[in-house]
């Protein structure tokens, strides 16, 4: 069985505090085709004095509109059959792109592959293990249908042929969150990704990052993403807006709650 290449594209700008264990966990994947191109935004924290002396890393600088921007640079530039995006901030579990790679050839006619994938903190611990949990039993359970209802599908440890992108098109840059989202949806529509029912990176963020301003955002986008690909769902995009209502309320009680326990102690 012929494995396929596989290009991993990691966008970043100012990324010197994690970049290395990204570029680590590509390295140590030990697959037998894989080119790591790294898209820098014009970094000026150090980080391009670690691409330079990084081994097997081929990478550009130079500013960009965006995420989504500078991961379809990246996407124009691969070489491989195969392409993953892995943030700058996130990693693979050991024989991740094995398991990939095999999995695909195994299916020539998959556009895309999906897998389980862990959320950590920067300190490399499981947190949220419900919510992979969650997502992890939706993937399992993949549809069409259910993809329309809510982003089940994890970003880095999801990888698309050269051939998807052909047929697809590249990352729309309207959305600033959801942009991944918008593209499984395309994919979707064309044919079910290839499931791999194992984990295959660890998606890393800092507990309370991320603001309110940019949750609300990205769960309307969210909803806006299932309207524009969802003809034909009706019932499956009113689920979508509703899920994203109900979510963006719940994490609004959530900030409220611990805002009040704040001040209480404080008090």
């Amino acid at each position: 069985m012929s494995l396929p290449s596989i290009t991993v594209v990691t966008p970043c700008l100012n990324a010197l505090a994690t970049l290395s264990e990204t570029i680590e966990s590509v390295r140590s994947q030990r697959y037998p085709d894989v080119e790591h191109l790294v898209i820098d935004g014009g970094s000026v924290d150090g980080t391009l004095d670690l691409l330079e002396a990084a081994e097997d890393v081929r990478f550009i600088s130079e500013p960009d509109r965006g995420l989504s921007d500078a991961v379809n640079k990246g996407i124009a530039r691969a070489r491989g059959e195969v392409i993953g995006w892995l943030n700058a901030d996130d990693v693979y579990l050991p024989g991740a792109l094995a398991k990939v790679g095999q999995a695909m050839a195994r299916r020539p006619d998959a556009l895309w592959a999906t897998g389980r994938c862990r959320i950590e903190d920067g300190h490399g611990r499981e947190i949220r293990s419900l919510v992979s949990a969650y997502k992890n039993l939706f993937v399992r359970r993949y549809r069409y249908e259910l993809l329309l209802t809510q982003n089940f599908v994890s970003c880095p440890a999801t990888f698309v042929r050269r051939a998807g992108f052909d047929r697809v098109g590249l990352l729309d840059e309207r959305f600033r969150y959801s942009m991944d989202y918008d593209l499984w949806l395309r994919l979707g529509r064309l044919g079910d990704p290839v499931v791999i029912d194992e984990a295959l990176a660890a998606f890393r963020m800092a507990e309370g990052s991320l603001s309110m301003t940019g949750f609300e955002r990205q769960f309307a986008e969210h909803a806006r993403n299932a309207r524009e690909h969802g003809d034909g769902h009706a019932p499956a995009v009113l689920v979508n807006r509703l899920l994203s209502r109900g979510i963006v309320a719940t994490y609004r009680g959530i900030r409220l709650g611990r805002s009040f326990t704040r001040r209480s102690t404080t008090s």
